[in-house]
């Protein structure tokens, strides 16, 4: 367990646990299998104001990805 310390209003300290994060289940195969989702969808779907893309950024595994030069694609997406 992870612990930090908080100060209080009055000077006093108090000592926090908390579980660790765990990590987002694949969006596609979560039903099947526990995999954790450590990729984020690169497909572009539009463009900011600024010129910047934005992309879908689905949460997927390694098994669901499709790699495509140096992007990721999740299932839903076209290569």
């Amino acid at each position: 367990m992870t612990c930090s310390i908080v100060k209080l209003p009055g000077g006093g300290t108090a000592f926090v646990k908390y579980a660790p994060r765990r990590a987002p289940r694949c969006k596609f195969c979560s039903v099947m299998s526990p995999n954790p989702a450590t990729l984020l969808c690169d497909f572009a779907i539009g463009v900011t104001i600024g010129g910047d893309p934005i992309t879908c950024d689905a949460p997927f595994c390694v098994h669901c990805a499709r790699r495509v030069g140096d992007k990721d694609f999740c299932p839903k997406h076209p290569k």
